[in-house]
């Protein structure tokens, strides 16, 4: 009787780590809806203007600023399974990014934050147009990741700013030569 139970939750728990391993991870609105922001960021749930919800990140102070904490913006952290899948890989990720209704920002800063990135992890990028996704290829520098953090932070160059974020996809790549590493 517990046995059928048991081995479906298995196969089901066989079939996640295979669908990662194949499709990546893709985190739209359900789960960017409860994005983690750090010091100097906020976000708020809107209707996009191609349809559905969508999540707005605006920026209350500039990345760098000295009187707030260094964070990882606005955030979303991969789960146990998923980093325990993905780690020890080159990541490609896709930020579906897109300036928000009512305000001009042209960039944006977004990162991949692991144990040895920190806050160098961030890079200034331009705002595609029509949705375009902006990629970021990560090679990590260690196998054992014990976290990984994937956000966004508007104010690019220090002005207070928002973009809508619609979709983060990431992507396993090659796997990283984990022989050297402790």
């Amino acid at each position: 009787m517990i046995f059928l139970p048991l081995l479906m939750a298995g196969q089901q728990q066989t079939q996640r780590v295979q669908d990662i391993i194949d499709n990546g991870i893709v985190a739209e609105f359900d789960r960017l809806q409860s994005l983690v922001t750090g010091p100097g960021i906020t976000s708020s749930i809107a209707f996009a203007a191609h349809g559905g919800q969508t999540v707005i990140v605006t920026a209350e102070n500039r990345l760098g600023d000295p009187n707030i904490t260094p964070s990882a913006g606005g955030f979303f952290p991969l789960t146990r399974r998923e980093l325990e899948v993905m780690q020890g890989h080159v990541l490609r990720v896709l930020f579906f990014i897109e300036a928000a209704p009512g305000n001009e920002a042209s960039l944006v800063n977004v990162g991949v934050f692991q144990r040895g990135i920190g806050q160098n992890g961030w890079q200034v990028r331009d705002i595609q147009s029509h949705n375009e996704p902006i990629i970021v290829t990560v090679t990590p520098p260690l196998c054992d990741a014990e976290y990984t953090f994937f956000g966004v932070w508007p104010a690019a160059l220090g002005e207070q700013g928002s973009v809508q974020l619609n979709e983060i996809r990431i992507e396993m790549l090659d796997p990283i030569d984990c022989d050297d590493q402790p």
